[in-house]
């Protein structure tokens, strides 16, 4: 169990990078969604948090789909779980 949990932790840091968000030419600064820039792995954090945690609900159906089942449910549940945190903290963030 520990070590399907050190992959999905591995994975669901790297599923934070997608989809892949391209720099706009000119003007700068961040957008919206973005996490704070005093805490650029904040997002990644979470990512990996979520995936373990998804992982650990879902053992039983996990471990039947094998080591692709595992990268496939960690990747994006590293994704949704960054994206959900961030949206929630952009929600509650006040506005300038």
């Amino acid at each position: 169990m520990v070590p399907n949990l050190i992959i999905a932790a591995i994975i669901g840091w790297c599923g934070t990078g997608w989809p892949i968000h391209f720099p706009r030419v000119g003007g700068g600064g961040v957008e919206p969604g973005d996490w704070p820039p005093n805490c650029p792995m904040c997002g990644q954090f979470v990512g990996a948090i979520s995936a373990v945690i998804l992982v650990a609900a879902l053992e039983s159906t996990i471990s039947s789909s094998g080591l692709v089942g595992l990268a496939i449910v960690s990747f994006f549940g590293g994704s949704f779980g960054a994206s959900l945190v961030g949206g929630l903290r952009g929600g509650i963030a006040p506005r300038s």
